[in-house]
């Protein structure tokens, strides 16, 4: 039987449904769910206003401080010592600075774990961030791909030995091969035989979608019906209105539909024909390319940070240089030509994320991770 852990996260994040937030959380659940005690403590501000979602959807003890206030360093050092507290596990640098200067410091101790997740190749940002990743303070970090535990090593100075690759995982109850594909399609009036090619990602400029419009102006050229979907909440307005008019300008405005934030990404991979990632800097692994294969979706994906990790160009799916809408096209072109090799790449994709992002194995090698920094503290 499992030792029950005394577990404390620690969020920063500004929305609950992306990224490492839901990585988090679905961790903090499983966690829960295995017996052990489990208390979420979101920063403050961007999760006021959805503390009663949070507590309906989670089975974890919520609470809320505000980690940029020097008052809440003192109430975090009082709980972690009264709950007797076996394991921080931070989520982003914010967090961490606020795990690691109220117990650390103000409590100054070392009896728990002191752990956080780190999910892109950035710099970090600042000196001080810098000497905490460094210090002994911080027991261990977990890098979401090799590539992020490069650059930590390469770029950061951090000895390997401090970091871990542990690769981010999926929800098994909703992104499976077994959801049905046809509700999407009603929704645009497309028939089965109509090539959809679906880029599942926030507009934002590190997303590259520049380039996924320009790929979609080329590959139109070779397949006149093809439709194309960017499914995501507009992150910069900017940016997002300088799209349209490149896709308006390039005579796609019947082609090319842009869908905002969506509950049911599902339901839309389940539809697609080809799953695409655009990305052009800082992804740590593209949860969309993870969640595309556990459906067994064909994959393109630009050759950024983590992502050929899991998409092995020849073999689970197709990969190509960043920043270049025709190389994008070509790949695209090349996957929708040949469904059966496709469908190939797809299956053994699907056979590489079961095995190294299933929730039970992202579960299962973190909580190996804590028992064995723990029983180096208890030496």
């Amino acid at each position: 039987m499992e030792e029950r852990l005394k577990i404390l996260h620690l969020f920063t994040h500004h929305a609950l449904t992306r990224g490492g937030a839901f990585q988090g959380l679905n961790l903090a659940t499983m966690q829960q769910k295995r017996g052990h005690l489990v208390t979420c403590i979101f920063h403050r501000q961007p999760f006021r206003d959805v503390h009663s979602t949070l507590r309906q959807a989670f089975p974890f003890k919520i609470r809320h401080m505000n980690m940029k206030n020097p008052s809440s360093y003192l109430q975090l050092a009082r709980f972690v010592k009264e709950e007797q507290i076996d394991i921080i596990h931070c989520h982003r640098n914010l967090a961490l600075l606020f795990g690691y200067f109220s117990t650390r410091v103000l409590l100054r101790t070392s009896a728990h774990v002191l752990i956080i997740n780190r999910g892109t190749t950035y710099p970090l940002p600042d000196p001080v961030t810098r000497r905490v990743f460094r210090s002994d303070g911080l027991d261990h970090i977990i890098a979401v791909s090799k590539a992020v535990k490069d650059v930590l090593v390469r770029e950061e100075g951090i000895s390997e030995e401090k970091i871990s690759v542990i690769y981010g995982s999926y929800d098994a109850s909703r992104f499976s091969p077994n959801i049905d594909s046809s509700g999407f399609r009603r929704e645009l009036g497309l028939s089965d035989g109509v090539p959809l090619v679906v880029c599942v990602a926030a507009v934002d400029r590190r997303k590259g979608l520049e380039y996924f419009i320009s790929a979609a102006h080329r590959v139109k050229k070779v397949f006149p019906e093809a439709k194309f979907c960017v499914v995501g909440n507009v992150d910069d307005r900017e940016y997002y209105l300088r799209l349209l008019a490149e896709r308006d300008k390039l005579g796609l405005g019947d082609s090319l539909l842009f869908t905002g934030h969506r509950k049911d990404v599902p339901t839309i991979l389940a539809a697609c024909s080809l799953s695409v990632c655009a990305s052009v800097e800082g992804e740590g692994i593209t949860g969309a390319i993870r969640e595309s294969l556990a459906m067994k979706k064909p994959v393109v994906t630009t050759e950024v940070s983590g992502n050929s990790e899991i998409v092995i160009k020849g073999e689970t799916g197709w990969v190509v240089p960043p920043s270049s809408g025709e190389k994008l096209a070509e790949a695209i072109i090349e996957a929708l030509s040949n469904p059966d090799e496709a469908e190939r790449r797809a299956t053994k994709g699907y056979e590489l994320v079961k095995r190294l992002c299933s929730p039970e194995t992202r579960y299962r090698q973190v909580f190996n991770l804590y028992r064995k920094l723990l029983m180096e503290k208890r030496k």
